[in-house]
């Protein structure tokens, strides 16, 4: 892989560096927060050497890279400054998409760390059941901190990650992380004491390893921070300003803050544990058989306080690890099943090799690059990792590091029981072989070879194949009244030059926007301004209403649809009142796009001045 060429042509088929408000990286993945999601040109991205695949959840458009996804993400760096302001504005995100998206953005850049310690954990793991360190050793004994160490300090990772992601000082976090961690502080608190600060008690809690008092902290902190920055005086805010924070701050977090942190952490702890004993079963078959709906929608980070929280208490996971060790091993399986059936040279290489990643614990290539993509595969991991999850939920397996759960790590499922690491290998073994089985019964359409006119199912001899409909001529009808414009001559560049596809634009008189074609509504933008239309004959639509209407965050636009609802062409999606959009200073130049148009031959625009709703608009052939 070229990684440069990749990040030069992601960079811009998401919109530019004018569209990334900020960018970070995980195991697997680019996280981009735009400011436009309807720019980025998603079926392109598809096709771009080394991506996987995309997706849209938690508030971050995700390109799917897989383990190149760090040489990839230093060439975009190479590219453009991502965290610098410009006047475009981001797009207003719902309160669960912004939540998860801080946790994420949280959670994400401390994982390498979190990782190599328990890797460092594992091996120690394998070298203390083969009796091959001395346990009282120094060797033993560094080793044992430097696994720890990621953990331990835990709150000083978070308050760095933290305040890059709630835009707060990163000194200042550190410092009050610092203060929970500091050794005389620590003293004061298993002392047995009694301990006041300004003459009120503090709280007595351990701060190693904990996750939610310091998240609150900071939080905290970005607010006390821009209150200082406002009103301190410009002649000492150099000394003020710090000092008003650390002053506010110190006691702030060490009364109320941490101690709040700290027994809702532990409540937490007890829930989770509660769960374990009782229903512990269930959920490892939960999370087994959901873990892919929860990597599609980021919300397997926010499962991380959890993890977090009954490890510092424990100082094991039988929460998540099982359930996600039996997933990963589950979408491996599936991605093999379809490397050994399929007949697509390439795509077949491209299973071995997510397969491969899958099985050692990184399952977002096979999932975004295979089993997403053919969908019967995906119904085989979710059964199978039901399937294995209760095995493993039933017999009470638990990790003692955390981190990927792959055959690379299953050593971090040694435990004081002996039989954990057993049960944990029979649960991937089932895991395994249901999912291996039943992609092979349920079979999948395969992927056809370039040039191909037709498509084999999988579980299917070759006297059965199944022709694919071929469609001559596909014509768009008009979805609005107005003057025809071609895209070369519209003011927004990453439409004008094709980026995004290939289309027609039209500047319209009438405020209503009429589905161009029978199919399904893929996407509703939040601000109302854009939507996305599946047509029943393959094309992939993007109506775009006006250029940098994003910024009247739905104001003058009224949607009569919603994303899912089937549409016929002619019917009505949107009114917006073309005079007050206008009067704010607003082209409404409206782009049609064929995103996906390099799945056809050829895809031509009218060649008229103007066009009414329902006429012949664009042909694709």
């Amino acid at each position: 892989m070229k990684h440069e060429q990749t990040a030069t042509d992601i960079l811009k088929l998401v919109g530019g560096e004018k569209n990334i408000e900020s960018v970070t990286h995980c195991a697997t993945r680019l996280r981009f927060n735009l400011k436009d999601e309807s720019i980025a040109n998603n079926e392109a991205l598809k096709n771009v050497q080394g991506v996987v695949g995309v997706a849209s959840s938690g508030g971050q458009y995700q390109v799917i890279i897989g383990n190149e996804v760090n040489n990839v993400y230093k060439a975009l760096a190479q590219l453009g400054n991502f965290t610098s302001k410009n006047d475009a504005p981001t797009v207003k995100k719902g309160k669960v998409s912004t939540v998860l998206d801080t946790i994420s953005g949280i959670f994400t850049p401390i994982l390498p760390a979190m990782i190599g310690c328990a890797m460092i954990k594992a091996v120690l793991l394998i070298l203390k059941t083969f009796d091959l360190v001395d346990l009282d050793g120094q060797f033993n004994t560094i080793m044992t901190f430097v696994g720890d160490a990621a953990y331990y300090f835990l709150p000083m990772l978070l308050a760095w990650s933290a305040a890059v992601k709630l835009k707060a000082n990163v000194g200042f976090a550190l410092t009050i992380a610092g203060i929970l961690l500091h050794p005389s502080f620590s003293a004061l608190m298993s002392a047995g004491e009694p301990v006041t600060f300004f003459g009120l008690p503090v709280t007595q809690a351990t701060y190693s390893s904990s996750v939610i008092p310091i998240i609150l902290a900071v939080w905290i902190l970005s607010y006390v921070e821009r209150f200082a920055e406002k009103y301190s005086p410009s002649v000492i805010k150099s000394i003020l300003k710090p000092l008003v924070v650390i002053l506010v701050m110190a006691p702030l977090t060490l009364i109320i803050l941490g101690p709040l942190g700290a027994i809702a952490g532990n409540y937490l702890a007890s829930a989770v544990s509660y769960v374990n004993t009782h229903a512990g079963w269930l959920v490892s078959g939960i999370i087994g058989g959901a873990f892919p709906f929860l990597i599609l929608t980021g919300m397997h980070y926010s499962l991380g306080p959890v993890v977090l929280t009954a490890y510092a208490q424990t100082k094991t996971d039988g929460i998540v690890g099982p359930g996600m060790l039996v997933h990963n091993i589950a979408q491996g399986a599936a991605a093999l099943a379809v490397a050994l059936r399929t007949k697509n040279k390439a795509f077949k290489q491209v299973a071995y090799s997510t397969s491969v990643t899958a099985l050692l614990g990184i399952s977002e290539p096979a999932l975004f690059g295979v089993n997403l993509r053919l969908k019967k595969p995906l119904i085989a991991v979710v059964i199978g990792g039901i399937v294995g999850g209760i095995y493993v939920g039933l017999f009470g397996v638990a990790r003692s590091a955390l981190g990927i759960a792959g055959l690379a790590t299953l050593p971090a499922f040694i435990t004081d029981n002996p039989w954990n690491l057993i049960h944990a290998a029979i649960g991937l073994v089932i895991g395994f072989v249901v999912t291996f089985l039943m992609t092979l019964i349920l079979g999948f359409e395969d992927v056809p070879e370039d040039g191909e006119d037709q498509r084999t199912p999988a579980n299917s001899s070759s006297t059965n194949r199944v022709p694919v409909v071929s469609v001559s001529e596909h014509v768009l009808t008009a979805p609005m009244t107005g003057r025809v414009l071609e895209l070369s001559t519209i003011k927004d560049e990453a439409f004008a030059t094709g980026a995004m596809g290939k289309g027609i634009a039209i500047e319209p008189t009438i405020g209503k926007l009429v589905s161009p074609a029978d199919g399904v509504i893929s996407a509703v933008f939040p601000t109302f301004h854009a939507m996305g239309i599946s047509s029943n004959n393959g094309a992939e639509l993007l109506v775009h209403i006006g250029m940098n209407t994003v910024k009247l965050k739905g104001e003058h636009f009224k949607v009569h649809v919603q994303e899912g609802d089937e549409v016929k062409a002619g019917d009505l999606l949107i009114e917006f009142d073309t005079d007050a959009i206008a009067a704010k200073g607003y082209d409404l130049t409206t782009p049609i796009i064929v995103t996906n148009s390099d799945d056809f031959t050829d895809v031509i625009g009218i060649d008229k001045p103007s066009i009414t709703i329902g006429e012949k608009l664009i042909k694709i052939i």
